[in-house]
């Protein structure tokens, strides 16, 4: 069950509904193999594993020749602790406990009740903010208000989960839409918007063969795949 993730400010967001949007065509390639995906205490489990799942199930697909590329992934979960509880009581190890993200070239950022801490957290948002200055950078649901506090979202399009469209209204524009794109930023909407984004990642990172592969293998519903979209 989703936790809401704190009181919110009342403010109209400057939302485009779907069929207003103008959203390009071509999918634009995505030159990063080197992937994190950082997670807190209180992070919403499925924001994610979602991701992750997709991710490294194509990682491993490619180490076991089903799949050929010419850059395989390499996909981390990260924390700055060794044990982190999630928000529905999840226990997780991550692969590196660390918040250097510098050695990436990707990072996915998911929601959560945790979140709030990470927003008031400046040491972190400067590093967040740099990052993102040269590197790609996306986000699953509350995700978004993260690197909204790190000033990644002025100016951009974006989306989160709907419950949150109004306090992210207060950042950026607000898009209604599974995943959005703008520029180095993308953004998934809620919770299951996991899956769709790994795969958006795929078809930027390789093509929409492979997106198809991994759709099928992983038996991902339409409405989550950004190929029906």
């Amino acid at each position: 069950m989703y936790q809401p993730i704190g009181h919110l400010k009342h403010k109209q967001a400057r939302l485009t509904p779907t069929s207003c949007l103008g959203v390009p065509s071509q999918v634009i390639n995505l030159d990063a193999r080197r992937v994190a995906i950082f997670i807190f205490p209180g992070v919403e489990e499925l924001d994610f594993v979602g991701v992750y799942e997709v991710l490294a199930g194509t990682q491993d697909m490619i180490e076991q020749n089903e799949i050929q590329v010419e850059a395989p992934l390499e996909v981390d979960v990260i924390a700055t602790q060794d044990l982190i509880k999630c928000a529905n009581g999840l226990l997780v190890r991550p692969h590196k406990v660390t918040d250097n993200l510098d050695s990436y070239e990707l990072v996915v950022m998911p929601g959560g009740r945790g979140v709030r801490l990470l927003m008031k957290d400046p040491k972190f948002l400067t590093k967040v903010s740099e990052f993102a200055e040269k590197n790609p950078i996306s986000s699953v649901c509350t995700g978004a208000l993260v690197l909204a506090a790190a000033g990644i979202l002025e100016g951009k399009r974006a989306t989160t989960h709907a419950n949150y469209f109004d306090e992210l209204g207060q950042f950026c524009e607000v898009v209604e839409e599974r995943v959005v794109e703008d520029g180095n930023v993308i953004t998934a909407a809620g919770v299951t918007s996991s899956l769709a984004l790994g795969l958006r990642l795929l078809q930027k990172m390789y093509n929409d063969q492979i997106v198809e592969y991994v759709v099928g293998q992983l038996e991902i519903p339409d409405a989550l795949n950004p190929l029906s979209f």
